[in-house]
């Protein structure tokens, strides 16, 4: 996280910042996504000579109810996502996006690097899509045991997949008041991550990622990360390289989170 003596906000990409308490924070990255949808991700991964392919399990926890298909956390702005990458590692991660700096407290103003096992990784940045803005403040930890297919198992154990720090960060900064002990798992996303490649006019790696939503969703997006100020132009090239290769934009600017639990919980409820 950046920290420095102005004032002024901005999400794009100019080099303003917000001020609180005399110093200016705003984020350090900026992570611009693009989505391929459905029948296009196939002729993606071919066209884009994709390689690697690491199964994932992707598994969000929502507040459910049978009487109603709603996403009551994401519509708060809570993403309580869990991924499986074997049978005893993965991470959990709490999410709030979108954020705003008036809502997190001071001591989560600044990135957090994980420095030992099982250590939390907070990361303040710019979520962009298309046209669509967004600060994202998250906390992750990454963990070497069983605890997925436990908390699966018996939803009692929900809530034991989050670290302490990890609810002390979803207590003081999130808008509305969560209790996971009445939270509920919603049937897992079948995820694959793809060998990372690079294209010209953008200095980090391209990241490749494949959801397949039972039967009814399939997605592809690739994501880049980028320092603020040249992040449009990171944008412009990732955007050009897709068209380059003939692969049409997913262009509703629906993130896939929003569209794979708006689905999953559709269908808890019928």
């Amino acid at each position: 996280m950046e920290i420095r003596r102005a004032a002024g906000v901005d999400l794009g990409a100019g080099p303003a910042g917000v001020l609180i308490g005399g110093v200016e924070v705003r984020p350090d990255k900026v992570e611009i996504k693009v989505t391929l949808a459905d029948e296009h991700v196939e002729e993606a991964i071919e066209r884009l000579e994709l390689t690697g392919g690491q199964p994932w399990t992707v598994v969000f926890c929502e507040d459910v109810t049978d009487a109603a298909a709603t996403t009551a956390l994401l519509d708060i702005g809570v993403v309580l996502r869990v991924r499986g990458k074997t049978a005893t590692t993965g991470d959990t991660t709490i999410k709030l996006r979108p954020s705003r700096w008036s809502q997190l407290d001071p001591q989560y103003f600044e990135n957090l690097e994980p420095d030992a096992e099982d250590a939390e990784e907070l990361k303040i940045e710019a979520d962009w899509a298309g046209q669509s803005r967004s600060l994202a403040a998250s906390m992750k930890v990454e963990w070497s045991d069983s605890r997925l297919s436990a908390a699966q198992a018996d939803g009692r154990l929900i809530p034991e997949l989050f670290s302490k720090t990890q609810l002390d960060f979803l207590a003081t900064c999130s808008v509305g008041r969560v209790n996971l002990a009445a939270v509920s798992m919603l049937p897992p996303i079948a995820a694959t991550r793809f060998d990372e490649f690079t294209i010209d006019g953008v200095t980090s790696g391209v990241r490749a990622e494949r959801w397949q939503v039972d039967t009814g969703l399939d997605f592809l997006e690739l994501s880049i990360v980028a320092k603020p100020k040249k992040a449009v132009a990171a944008q412009a090239a990732l955007t050009a390289f897709v068209q380059h290769k003939q692969l049409p934009i997913d262009n509703s600017q629906v993130s896939k989170t929003r569209q794979a639990l708006d689905h999953l919980i559709a269908k808890s409820t019928i």
